[in-house]
């Protein structure tokens, strides 16, 4: 235990010449900072139709809160309506400390955020944002160009503080002209980072080329069902300067599905890259399991760790790294850490810088549940937010109810699971948590949709949409 100073503060008195003495007041104690102070907002009508694919949150050094996604009917951040109910778009907000409305703008329509997280901010308070074209579009720069006959296109846009372009651009690529498939392929930024120096890095998946920018990538389109109704992806992960230049670009996959679960970028720069790779046992390429990749700012492979017998879905999934230069990830499906334990049907894991495992966790639910978002605590935990049906259950113990639909949830995981905490909001309808970031205090800033959800096909997907999205900061 450390040991305990107490000190008896006594009136101080000042005296000048020819003047009577004067008490100093004691000093007051210092307002709670903006960037700690609970904040609990929504945007949108019940007429919303927001994707819960794309809706992403980052905080700047000045506890700042940018907001992105895609929705479909006019939205208020707290300027005006931006957007169009003609047909779903793309939209960034930004919002001070205390939730007052700075600047919002609409992206044109063709452009969409497909990706879980698309959104970063550098420390300078400059913004980068990725997601899909479907159309030539002009965001700022001049139009974009393209042809979106058989695929569409990642585009990579970098904003100001104030919302201004600064640049635009598409990575070009289509498929292969002797496939013999007329659908359209989804290539898609699932991550975006930022290390200190302004540099940044994102992953994906993709089929087809893939124009990097002077680096061009490709996955053999392979239909991985007898109709060809569907094509197996490959995951990237590319780095550029604080410029844009392409520094390096690499690519991942074998003979079956790839699917990233995200990034992030250690204090000391590297790159952290999480993803799964499904192979068949007679397949090329690596083995099957769970990947954690480091890689130096010059693209070297620094150590790679295989989780075999881990899986994670392709939907959700989040990545966050440590102060020290461990990493905390988790989402939906099975970890499987020897020697620890196996966590499913929804997990977080976090291990140390040189990647060895050092807590894990299942987060069940008595119909459904799903991690979204990841955070490391200050003191080697973990923070999670999602959402479950029915009864949440940490390591089997029940630890909170739904009040009807499914329920959003904030779990706090300790070393000790006596210590583990859960807070849960919802209402009769659904509450889905889906991003989460940190501000430099620690205070977190959870992003999510209200319900009823509305489903493509009757059941959850990356598909589904909420209403309104809501906004609320915990300490």
């Amino acid at each position: 235990m450390k040991n305990l100073r107490i000190f008896l503060a006594a009136p101080l008195f000042v005296l000048g010449c020819g003047e009577s003495p004067s008490e100093i007041p004691a000093p007051q104690p210092a307002p709670t900072a903006a960037c700690a102070e609970p904040l609990d907002l929504t945007f949108g009508t019940a007429e919303s139709r927001t994707n819960v694919t794309g809706l992403s949150v980052a905080v700047d050094a000045a506890c700042n809160i940018v907001l992105a996604g895609t929705t479909q009917g006019p939205i208020d951040f707290g300027g005006g309506l931006v957007g169009t109910a003609d047909a779903p778009f793309a939209f960034v907000a930004k919002l001070d400390a205390g939730g007052k409305h700075l600047w919002s703008r609409a992206l044109p329509l063709g452009a969409t955020f497909e990706g879980k997280d698309v959104l970063a901010v550098d420390g300078e308070g400059s913004i980068l944002l990725a997601g899909s074209l479907r159309a030539d579009v002009d965001l700022g720069g001049g139009p974009l160009g393209g042809q979106y006959v058989r695929a569409n296109h990642p585009f990579l846009l970098r904003l100001d503080a104030n919302g201004n372009h600064l640049a635009s651009r598409r990575l070009p690529g289509n498929l292969p002209d002797d496939v013999d498939y007329s659908g359209g392929f989804a290539r898609v930024v699932e991550g975006v980072a930022f290390d200190a120096e302004g540099n940044f890095v994102i992953t994906g998946r993709f089929v087809g080329d893939l124009d990097f920018g002077g680096v061009t990538l490709t996955s053999v389109p392979q239909a991985w069902d007898p109709a060809f109704i569907n094509y197996k992806p490959d995951v990237f992960v590319a780095r550029y300067d604080a410029q844009g230049g392409l520094v390096w670009a690499k690519k991942f996959g074998g003979d079956a599905m790839e699917s990233p679960a995200g990034l992030d970028v250690t204090p000391g720069g590297d790159t952290v890259l999480v993803y799964t790779q499904l192979s068949l046992p007679e397949a090329a390429g690596e083995p099957q399991g769970l990947y954690v990749k480091k890689f130096s700012p010059s693209g070297d492979v620094v150590w790679s760790k295989l989780f075999a017998e881990s899986i994670l879905a392709g939907f959700g999934g989040s990545v966050a790294t440590t102060d020290d230069g461990g990493v905390v990830f988790g989402g939906e499906g099975e970890l499987v850490f020897n020697g620890i334990g196996t966590y499913s049907p929804a997990f977080v894991g976090r291990i140390d810088s040189k990647g060895e495992p050092v807590l894990g966790a299942s987060i069940t639910g008595d119909a459904t549940a799903m991690v979204a978002a990841v955070a490391p605590d200050d003191n080697g935990g973990i923070r999670a937010v999602g959402w479950f049906e029915d009864t949440l259950l940490l390591h089997g113990k029940t630890m909170a109810g739904s009040k009807g639909g499914l329920d959003g949830f904030d779990v706090h995981l300790e070393w000790d699971d006596a210590a583990n905490t859960v807070t849960t909001f919802g209402a009769a309808a659904d509450d889905l948590a889906l991003a989460m970031a940190r501000s430099k205090d620690g205070a977190r800033v959870i992003a999510g949709v209200e319900g009823p959800l509305v489903h493509l096909d009757e059941s959850f997907s990356p598909y589904s949409q909420g209403t309104r999205i809501f906004l609320r900061r915990h300490e």
